[in-house]
């Protein structure tokens, strides 16, 4: 899955490139993509402080409060952030320096030629497409078995389940036979597991389980379906139940296209 951030203040502007991400998802048939559009650095920000991990993030440079020069340069400095390919788009060109100092993957002027956007983005893609191959760190969920330290693709992860007090166990995403698998049990709590989580993404939906919505169906009164053969369901707590719709529904319709 490749992971998508739009951010601009004009919000005609994020649900055109939205469309044109969403007509170009239709297109892939090994990829999926995961798009979330935002209207000002400030909600960019906070969702990268809490997790948030991206590809290719397309960036608008003139808004109000923070502007998409400073964002870049504060996501530079995030660990893997260099990984991050960065499309800026503005109705000035005079941000050039500034952009090459940042380490702009490119520039798209406005107004937006969708013709452009197709081929810078379509450039963009095939890059972040290879970068994923060699996993980055931020894209690992790691964990220990004894004094052994263990790492997996978070994308792979289906939902996590806590056993006991301190024991959880993984269950993860088996795409050739549409089936969930059971993986490692480790010592963590749940509070700990989510801190490594992106917040976008990953939802506790009761005390013992933690869900990755990529792999939701549908969401039923008092859980989650799963998109396994088997329509696995996974509880989802009367304490959680307003924060996992909320993500649920803003994953649905802000996310994955």
């Amino acid at each position: 899955m490749i992971r998508i951030a739009v951010c601009d203040d004009d919000k005609e502007i994020t649900a055109s490139i939205h469309h044109y991400l969403k007509e170009k998802t239709e297109q892939l048939q090994d990829e999926r993509l995961h798009v979330i559009t935002y209207h000002s650095g400030v909600d960019f920000l906070h969702d990268v402080e809490r997790s948030a991990a991206f590809h290719i993030v397309i960036m608008d440079i003139e808004m109000d409060g923070i502007d998409g020069i400073e964002v870049g340069q504060i996501l530079r400095n995030n660990p893997n952030g260099d990984e991050i390919i960065m499309i800026y788009i503005s109705s000035h060109n005079k941000y050039f320096k500034d952009l090459v100092r940042i380490g702009s993957f490119n520039f798209i002027a406005k107004p937006i030629d969708m013709d452009e956007l197709n081929d810078v983005f379509s450039k963009a893609l095939n890059l972040a497409i290879k970068y994923k191959r060699i996993v980055s760190a931020s894209d690992l969920f790691v964990f220990k078995i004894a004094k052994t330290t263990h790492s997996i693709s978070k994308d792979r992860i289906v939902y996590i389940k806590c056993i006991t007090g301190r024991m959880a166990e993984i269950y993860i995403w088996d795409k050739d036979q549409n089936t969930i698998c059971i993986g490692d049990k480790f010592y963590s709590t749940m509070d700990e597991v989510m801190k490594q989580l992106p917040k976008d993404q990953f939802v506790r939906c009761e005390r013992s389980h933690i869900v990755n919505l990529q792999y939701v169906q549908e969401m039923e009164k008092s859980s989650f379906r799963l998109i396994d053969t088997e329509s696995t369901k996974v509880s989802i707590g009367r304490a959680y139940k307003q924060e996992a719709k909320k993500a649920f529904f803003r994953y649905i319709y802000e996310g994955e296209i």
